[in-house]
């Protein structure tokens, strides 16, 4: 299957430059080895991700001085995975799709450019707080004139316009400046947000946006983690969680309407994120979700609807902005 969401980048490039700061490269390489080498993921959208310079301290021990030249971050991180293909630790033929979470440390509108250029394809406008483009699920603001223009930039380039994480206000406000510039070949994305319906978190999206985001004809990918599938999630095991993952791909389907080219699948169940009271709670393990996860939308929706949505979506929209 191909991928739409990993917070990848960032934890390579501190690896890289702190010694083994989160885990030993060693080990990242052979754990990047298998996710790749045995099939179960094609390629995908990774992420640069960003939290306020706060958390981003308490959380990963990262200073504000170490985040202030973002492209030699970005660039270094795909240096990194470029060399992985040299080596042979990653097939060559692996599509990957580069993106920021969280555009906190863009400075400007041309620095945006300029990123695009190194080889920038998507962007999360927001992470969870508000910075000065919007404000993401934990912030009660809208999009910023600077957020507007930033949108405005992202589809001139023809750059994937992701609004996981962003609050209501953003992300409708994201969707107007989508609907009035939008052109043929724009993307708009929800890579990683569920069904508020079934399961209220903030970061999932209301039966409104889906319906909002399927009317713009953007792409919404569902998230296999299981904290956004059931507010129950630590009380049930692998079993139950898929179980309920289906019935986010049901409500999608068929009570939202969203056509199945429109749906993909994201997960980030990496061994090496430093965060282990939120990742390594997935519905399908990533050893083995090609098989598992396609076998439960093939008995339910067949073969042909099942490829679509855990391979061929994700190859258009990376073939579309790849080598643009």
């Amino acid at each position: 299957m191909y991928d739409m969401h990993y917070d990848l980048l960032t934890i390579l490039y501190f690896n890289m430059i702190k010694n083994n700061k989160f885990s030993n490269i060693e080990k990242m390489e052979r754990d990047l080895s298998k996710i790749y080498r045995n099939g179960n993921i094609l390629g995908g959208i990774i992420n640069l991700y960003f939290m306020t310079p706060g958390e981003m301290k308490e959380e990963l021990d990262i200073t504000v001085e170490e985040m202030q030249n973002l492209k030699e971050m970005f660039l270094k991180s795909i240096q990194f995975l470029n060399r992985l293909k040299d080596k042979k630790i990653i097939p060559n033929d692996i599509d990957f799709i580069y993106s920021i979470e969280g555009c906190d440390y863009i400075k400007s509108i041309e620095e945006l450019e300029e990123l695009y250029q190194i080889g920038l394809r998507s962007i999360l406008p927001v992470w969870n707080h508000q910075n000065q483009y919007g404000s993401g699920i934990r912030t009660m603001e809208g999009l910023t004139q600077k957020g507007q223009e930033l949108i405005q930039k992202a589809i001139d380039l023809g750059m994937i316009v992701d609004v996981s994480h962003a609050n209501e206000q953003t992300f409708y406000d994201i969707l107007e400046v989508y609907e009035k510039s939008r052109k043929p070949n724009s993307i708009l994305i929800a890579s990683h947000s569920n069904v508020r319906s079934l399961c209220d978190r903030e970061r999932n999206l209301t039966d409104g946006q889906l319906c909002q985001l399927k009317k713009l004809g953007g792409y919404i990918g569902l998230f296999t983690n299981g904290n956004f599938i059931t507010i129950d999630n630590k009380k049930m095991d692998f079993k139950e969680r898929q179980k309920i993952f289906m019935k986010h791909l049901d409500y999608v389907i068929h009570v939202i309407g969203f056509d199945v080219s429109k749906i993909i699948i994201s997960t980030d169940d990496m061994n090496f994120h430093p965060n282990s009271t939120y990742h390594h709670l997935e519905a399908f393990p990533i050893e083995t979700i090609k098989t598992t996860l396609f076998q439960f939308i093939q008995e339910q929706y067949g073969e042909t609807i099942a490829r679509k949505i855990m391979i061929e979506n994700a190859r258009d929209i990376i073939q579309k902005v790849k080598f643009r």
